[in-house]
Parts: structure tokens; sequence; C-alpha cells
């Protein structure tokens, strides 16, 4: 594919936002192009471990389509953009493929209360939902809302659906979800207002670990169905 460049604006004095995308944003019903992304998460690992990269930036966060750079206090923002472009543009910042992480999901029944909902969305059967959920690679996007929460890209466009217009009270930790064009997994019980279809047991969050996130931008993961969906 061929790789735009980037748009440059500064979201505050000591905070540059890089948007990769024609449109200068990123629609939230699409995704960026997964060689694009990955090449965005490539670019913040570079960014990290550069010899340099922890005296100029004190966070380095992608995004769909998109990178926040969050310069320390003093660091001339000119400094920062020569090493974000001589790493775009370096063949050799690119990093081996990881493994896919298996995430091991039940669907359906007291697991996943949303999925006869997402049937009627869909007009498709339990059984079709839980093949085309489980059947891609997704690739982790990045991370948002809370600790550990990782956006996935690569839904199945036919199990897309609206995030619910009254979030539920209380989603329990482990909960598999879908909300607009993404999926994801609940790493806390928290409040939400996506359509849980399932349910896992795998941790993704754990203050206790290092690193604390199951998933970081770049992960490529797939889900693996246990148990029987109803």
């Amino acid at each position: 594919m061929s790789i735009p460049e980037p748009s440059i604006s500064y979201v505050t004095e000591s905070a540059i936002l890089l948007r990769f995308n024609d449109q200068g944003h990123q629609a939230a019903e699409t995704q960026p192009d997964p060689a694009l992304q990955i090449r965005i998460c490539q670019l913040a690992q570079a960014l990290r471990s550069h010899p340099d990269g922890a005296s100029l930036l004190q966070e380095v966060v992608p995004g769909p389509g998109n990178l926040l750079l969050v310069m320390r206090q003093g660091v001339v923002a000119e400094q920062v953009l020569l090493q974000a472009e001589a790493l775009w543009l370096d063949g050799d910042q690119a990093q081996e493929t990881s493994a896919v992480i298996e995430i091991p999901v039940s669907y359906g029944g007291k697991n996943g209360p949303d999925l006869p909902q997402l049937a009627k969305h869909t007009g498709l059967d339990i059984d079709e939902i839980v093949r085309r959920h489980s059947a891609p690679e997704y690739l982790v996007q990045c991370l948002g809302f809370m600790a550990g929460f990782a956006y996935l890209g690569g839904l199945d466009p036919s199990l897309a659906i609206p995030r619910k217009k009254t979030p539920a009270g209380s989603i329990a930790a482990g909960a598999v979800a879908i909300g607009g064009h993404y999926t994801g997994i609940y790493p806390s019980a928290t409040p939400g207002g996506w359509h849980i279809i399932g349910h896992t047991q795998s941790r993704l969050f754990d203050p206790q670990e290092n690193p604390p996130c199951l998933l970081k931008p770049g992960d490529r993961l797939r889900f693996v169905p246990v148990g029987a969906s109803s």
C-alpha cells in the first residue's frame, strides 16, 4: 500500500498529533488499513526504544490512524519531528510479526446476554455470529477507555452494531463485546455501552504484572470458542 504523509497538528504546547489518513481524521464507522496501523505501532515502539526517546518524549500513544507525541518540558518540536521522520522512513524500524495471541471465549447464554439482540440486528443465527466473530485475526490498534482495553480492528462488517443508547450499569471483567465496527474485551468491571456476546477467563489487566496489560498496540489475536453457545 502507499503510506500517506501525515498531517501535523498541535494538541497542546507540548503534544503533537500525527494523522496518517487522507481525511485528516478517522471516521467512526471506518478503520485504518491494517498495514498502515502496524507501521504506526512500529513507529511508536521505535520512538520509545530510541536512545534519545526517553529524553525527548514523555508519552507515545498510537491511535487509529494517528500517533500522539507528548514532549518533555523544554524539548523543541522540530527535534521530535525529525526523529520521527527518520524512523518512519527507515525500513529497519519494522519489527518481526508477533505471534497470534489466542483468547478462549465462552459465547452466549449468561456469558453473552446481548447475543440474541445481535442476531436480531444482523439477521444471522447465533452459530454463524460465533463463527464470523472467531474467524478473523484481529489487530490491536490502540489501548484506551480504561487500563488494558484494546480496540481490535478486523471485525467482520456484518457483525457491526451501534453502541447501546443506554449503557449497562455494570459489565464484568472479561466480557467480550462489539461496539460499532470494533470488538474488544472489558479488562475490569465497569459500566459500558457495547453489546456483550461472550466472556473470557484471560486476564487483560493486572497491575501486579510487568507489563500490566496483556495486549499492546500492534499485537494480533484470535478468539477461540469454548463451550456451547445458545
